[in-house]
């Protein structure tokens, strides 16, 4: 419609350029087809002079309005893709900071356990060895405690044996 408008303001300037006895504006770069009524003539296709955002495109069939509508669409469905993926991209990398953060504290607990326990290694060492040295000088005891044992019940054995007789 626009483009219509546009070049019927042309054809009315160059009518009245000729009767004022001006030539009419040329351009040498464009070669201008005169105005035909089929769609293949049209003379702003070929120079692109067609208004880009037009309603309606009546040499083509084409509703540039739809088109409009539907880039918009294609625009904020991206946009809210864009924001989306932040959001999913800011969340993993808090997840990933606080896996990190509970990794370093579990480590450093294993570090100070470790480092307690070697502390007391020691210790538990020399107190085993020493439980061991006294359990062996037990046995000895425990040896000749049994024997002591053992000699007296064959004492009360004997001493049983002669008192029955008498």
């Amino acid at each position: 419609m626009a483009a219509k408008d546009q070049l019927e303001a042309q054809v009315m300037v160059a009518q009245e350029m000729e009767l004022t006895g001006k030539a009419p504006v040329s351009y040498e770069h464009e070669e201008r087809k005169p105005v035909t009524e089929t769609k293949e003539g049209d003379v702003t296709d070929e120079h692109q002079e067609r208004e880009p955002f037009a309603e309606t495109d009546e040499h083509v069939g084409v509703d540039t309005k739809e088109l409009e509508d539907i880039a918009a669409d294609i625009k904020e469905d991206l946009a809210a893709k864009r924001k989306r993926s932040e959001k999913i991209a800011k969340a993993c990398s808090e997840i990933k900071n606080r896996v990190k953060n509970v990794l370093r504290t579990m480590q450093l607990k294993r570090q100070k356990r470790d480092y307690r326990i070697s502390l007391k290694l020691p210790n538990v060492l020399e107190e085993f060895t020493t439980d061991e040295q006294k359990d062996e000088e037990g046995e000895g005891e425990k040896e000749e405690q049994i024997k002591i044992f053992q000699e007296q019940q064959k004492r009360w054995q004997q001493d049983k044996k002669g008192t029955e007789r008498d």
